[in-house]
């Protein structure tokens, strides 16, 4: 994969199919989005079996990494005491504050600055979301959860 400055829908699509393939391999039914970096929807799936709600909490999840460039397990734990604070935040800009959202970033990016968009699971267990959306990032070529 070259340097990219934004996911593209080609690679979108490539990270759904393998978070369906696992998914399915797991007996899970989920939902699973991409987004690219400034939160707007790339590729979408909601698989046979996943609950109704999972369609929008994927898209909130991935929409929220991508936009502060964090998992949405970090955020659930730095507002678990701040649940005023919390509450206001999601209504701000349809944010999710809870596991399975996971960055993307290009294999080698130096910072958070180099995030090229997000995916979001949900449909799960939250943990099962988490560990579902790490997976298939850090398996993608050329990709990675983190920056180094």
């Amino acid at each position: 994969m070259s340097a990219m400055a934004s996911i593209d829908a080609r690679t979108a699509a490539e990270l759904i199919g393998e978070a369906v393939a696992r998914a399915t391999a797991d007996g899970a039914g989920v939902s699973i989005a991409v987004c690219d970096e400034t939160g707007c929807l790339v590729a979408f799936q909601r698989m046979s079996g996943a609950p109704r709600f999972s369609a929008d909490f994927a898209i909130a999840k991935a929409r929220t990494s991508a936009t502060f460039s964090t998992p949405t397990s970090a955020l659930e734990e730095l507002y678990k005491d701040r649940p005023a604070f919390a509450h206001s935040f999601v209504a701000q800009g349809s944010y999710f504050l809870g596991r399975g959202g996971v960055p993307i970033y290009p294999a080698g990016a130096a910072s958070a600055d180099g995030v090229i968009g997000a995916i979001g699971v949900s449909g799960a267990t939250a943990h099962g979301e988490e560990a579902l959306a790490l997976a298939v990032v850090d398996a993608a070529d050329g990709l990675s959860s983190a920056a180094t």
